[in-house]
């Protein structure tokens, strides 16, 4: 009762509008040494987990999955005093979801903020996986045990360097299937990847990438919306010369070929998929004003199940919006509702704050930049 009494006066003394934490998740692939956790690409490397740390989770309410679990890995916290016991906010939705959420989204979605929020720092391209669709996970819970929802994902190439290697692979080329597939597999990544067609990773440019194809991202530094799940099948063996395990390969699966059912050839070949499923952002005249612009950078027509914005602002600007999002401060400083904010903060910005008028101002000399991240639709 007293976490909660105090969770209710920080809403108050807010407004709704909650800093996190930074959260940052483990993976078995290279970290490229952007994220400020290490001064070198690698320098995350745990020898007795095999994992990095190459990845900053936004506003989470999903915990990760990984070998030599840690309970809550994933999970955003709140911004209290250390010394005070930490509060996720996950555990603040679900006490107070009518105020975070709306009354609307808290009882369509029980209480749950349904999207994932990451940067992704890899020094070397992240192996060539796919990820299950929706009806995938929901036929099979044998497969996907503690998984509700497939992973439809998106990205936006961030402006930082790109790495060795800005080339993402995404999906068949024609003809392809399951036999020529899985011996492509056996014979090593550089025959997989004759395989599948390429796009090159451009800045302040992004991609969708439909639940069901192989993927294998590239280098750049990225900002990554997704369905609220950690499901995978990995199409390669190894990672940075080290040999996977089965359990890091095909999770859930007793072997790939039964992981490999659940791939969608027919997407993953289609001859105009790279075209359209490129994302250029798209200014927003409606919210133009004088002080900053807004774009989309994850159209609501792309999907249903998320969505996102970049804001430039320059002197100040209002916004109201119709949804909770999660908010990342990108580059600049400056001030929300009155408060300072600075590159790298992020915040909750809950329904009560999200549907007023909220006025972001620069304080700085260079512009600041944020991005806004949707939820999933409430039907």
């Amino acid at each position: 009762m007293a976490r909660d009494g105090k969770l209710e006066r920080l809403i108050e003394r807010t407004g709704g509008i909650l800093k996190l934490r930074p959260t940052y998740v483990r993976r078995f692939y290279k970290d490229g040494g952007r994220l400020g956790l290490s001064k070198k690409p690698g320098g995350t490397f745990n020898p007795r987990t095999k994992l990095f740390v190459p990845e900053r989770w936004i506003a989470s309410c999903v915990e990760a999955h990984n070998p030599h679990p840690i309970k809550g890995e994933g999970l955003s916290k709140i911004w209290l005093p250390k010394d005070e016991t930490q509060i996720t906010l996950k555990e603040a939705l679900q006490k107070f979801g009518d105020l975070l959420l709306g009354e609307k989204r808290n009882r369509a979605h029980n209480g749950e903020f349904r999207v994932l929020v990451k940067i992704l720092d890899p020094a070397e391209p992240i192996v060539f996986h796919f990820h299950a669709r929706d009806e995938d996970v929901l036929a099979h819970p044998e497969f996907f045990a503690g998984h509700r929802f497939g992973k439809d994902e998106a990205y936006f190439f961030l402006d930082a360097p790109k790495g060795s290697c800005p080339y993402t692979h995404l999906g068949l080329v024609q003809g392809v299937d399951e036999t020529e597939l899985l011996k492509a597999i056996e014979k090593g990544r550089d025959y997989l990847l004759e395989l599948s067609p390429y796009y090159l990773q451009r800045i302040g440019e992004g991609y969708f990438t439909p639940s069901g194809v192989p993927h294998r991202p590239g280098t750049a530094l990225c900002l990554e919306i997704q369905q609220p799940s950690d499901v995978y099948t990995l199409l390669e063996t190894e990672t940075d010369g080290r040999k996977m395990s089965p359990e890091q390969i095909h999770p859930g699966f007793p072997d790939l070929q039964t992981a490999l059912k659940f791939l969608d050839f027919k997407t993953a070949q289609d001859p105009d998929l790279l075209e359209r499923c490129r994302l250029i952002p798209q200014p927003i005249n409606e919210t133009k004003q004088k002080g900053g612009q807004e774009w989309w950078i994850f159209p609501p027509t792309l999907t249903k199940k998320f969505s996102g914005k970049k804001l430039v602002v320059t002197g100040t600007f209002e916004s109201v919006e119709n949804d909770p999002y999660a908010l990342l401060v990108w580059k600049g400083k400056g001030k929300l509702n009155g408060k300072p904010i600075k590159a790298g903060d992020e915040f909750f910005v809950g329904y009560i704050a999200a549907q007023k008028p909220h006025r972001f101002e620069c304080t700085s000399n260079e512009p600041l930049v944020a991005f806004k991240l949707f939820p999933q639709a409430v039907e």
